[in-house]
C-alpha cells in the first residue's frame, strides 16, 4: 500500500498536490533507488615498472615501450548491472580507461570508452545471450584488462588480434559441453578495434567451444576453441584462432596451447604458444609463456621467437603483485628485447 505522511495528506485535501501525481512521484523513486541497487562500481588501478636490457624500444611486441620507467599504467572504472536469471533478463556495462594505456594510443590525460554494451536474453531453447554494443573479441587468450591476464607484459598472439568490436554477439549453450557465438560487427582494416573506419561492410563473428567428455580416457576434460573474425571487404583483416585446455596432468598444474592465424592480401601473420601455470601454494603462481612464428600484417617479422617467465605473489589483499622477466627475438632485428618488469595491481 502507498504509504503519505501527515503533510502530503493535507496538501492533497487542499488540492495543491493530486494524489495521483504523489504516487507517480513515489514509483519513480523507487525505480531509481531499485537501478541504483543493481548497479555495481568496480574498477583497478595498475602500475609497473620495466627494466630494458636491450635498446629495441617497441619494435617487438610491446616488451621495451616505457623501458626504465615508473609508469601508471591505466585506471579502469566499471559500471555494470548483472543479467538476471528470467526469461527476458536484461543487463549491461560501461567501462571507462584513464591513463597512458588506453587503446587507442591517445595522450595519458585522455579518458577512454573501452566497453559499453546491453545484455539481453531471449527465452528460445536454453536461452539466447545478446550483447550490444561495443565489447571485447571473442578471439585470443588475454584480455585488455591487466587484472584478468597470467601476465602483465602482452603476448605475441595479443598483438595481431582485434580487441574490441561494435555490433551484436549472440551466445547460445547447446549442452554442457558445447557453446557456440555468432555475431555481425562493423567492418575495417584496423587491428584494434571495429568501432571506426568503418568501410561500409560488416564482418562477422564466431566461435565454438566444445570439452570432451571423460568417457574420452586420458583426453577427457580436454577444452578446445575455434573463433574467428571474418571480415567482408577484400582488403582487410580475417583472424582464425585455435586453443587447447588440456587437462591437469599434476595437481595445480594448468597447460594450453594457441594458435593465431591472420591474413590481409597476399600477408599473413601465424603466431603459436604454449602456456603453463603452476600454483606453488595459495599465495604463489609460477607462469611460463612460450611463442614463436612470423608476421608481415601486424609487423613484418620473421623467426619471431619470445619466451616469459613471471611470479605472482599475493603479498596485500586485492593486490596482484608480479615480477617478471620476457625476451624476444627476431631474424629481422639486431638485437633482442629483453625486459624485468615489476607490476602492481589493485583491484576494487
Amino acid at each position: 500500500m502507498m504509504k503519505m505522511n501527515k503533510w502530503t495528506m493535507a496538501l492533497a485535501a487542499a488540492g495543491v498536490v493530486s494524489l495521483s501525481s504523489v504516487a507517480q512521484a513515489q514509483e519513480a523513486a523507487a525505480g531509481a533507488e531499485a537501478l541504483a541497487a543493481s548497479t555495481t562500481l568496480s574498477g583497478y588501478v595498475s602500475s609497473s615498472y620495466t627494466a630494458a636490457g636491450s635498446s629495441n624500444g617497441a619494435s617487438i611486441g610491446k616488451s621495451n615501450a616505457d623501458a626504465d620507467n615508473f609508469k601508471l599504467d591505466v585506471v579502469s572504472l566499471t559500471l555494470a548491472s548483472a543479467q538476471g536469471a528470467g526469461e527476458y533478463a536484461t543487463g549491461y556495462t560501461v567501462q571507462f580507461w584513464a591513463g597512458p594505456d588506453d587503446a587507442a594510443g591517445g595522450a595519458a590525460d585522455e579518458v577512454e570508452l573501452m566497453q559499453a554494451n546491453i545484455d539481453l536474453r531471449l527465452p528460445f531453447g536454453n536461452g539466447i545471450d545478446l550483447k550490444v554494443g561495443q565489447f571485447g573479441t571473442i578471439v585470443g587468450n588475454e584480455v585488455f584488462d591487466y587484472n584478468q591476464n597470467a601476465f602483465f607484459q602482452r603476448s605475441l598472439g595479443f598483438s595481431v588480434e582485434p580487441t574490441h568490436h561494435t555490433g551484436i554477439l549472440a551466445g547460445y549453450q547447446l549442452s554442457d559441453d558445447v557453446a557456440i557465438q555468432l555475431g555481425a560487427v562493423n567492418d575495417t582494416t584496423s587491428a584494434t578495434t571495429n568501432d571506426s573506419a568503418d568501410d561500409g561492410s560488416s564482418a562477422y563473428l564466431a566461435s565454438v567451444s566444445y570439452t570432451l567428455p571423460d568417457s574420452m580416457g586420458f583426453a577427457g576434460g580436454t577444452g578446445i576453441k575455434y573463433a574467428t573474425v571474418r571480415d567482408a571487404g577484400a582488403s582487410d583483416r580475417d583472424t582464425d584462432y585455435i586453443q587447447i585446455d588440456l587437462p591437469s596432468i599434476v595437481e595445480n598444474l594448468t597447460l594450453q596451447g594457441t594458435a593465431d592465424y591472420v591474413t590481409q592480401g597476399t600477408g599473413d601473420d601465424e603466431i603459436y604458444g604454449v602456456h603453463a601455470g603452476y600454483a606453488l601454494n595459495d599465495k604463489t603462481t609460477v607462469n611460463l609463456r612460450y611463442e614463436w612464428g612470423s608476421t608481415e600484417v601486424t609487423s613484418t617479422h620473421a623467426g619471431l621467437e619470445s619466451i616469459a617467465l613471471g611470479v605472482t605473489y599475493d603479498v596485500w589483499e586485492n593486490v596482484i603483485s608480479r615480477v617478471e622477466w620476457q625476451s624476444t627475438s627476431s631474424d629481422t632485428q639486431a638485437a633482442d628485447d629483453d625486459t624485468l618488469s615489476l607490476n602492481l595491481v589493485y583491484s576494487f
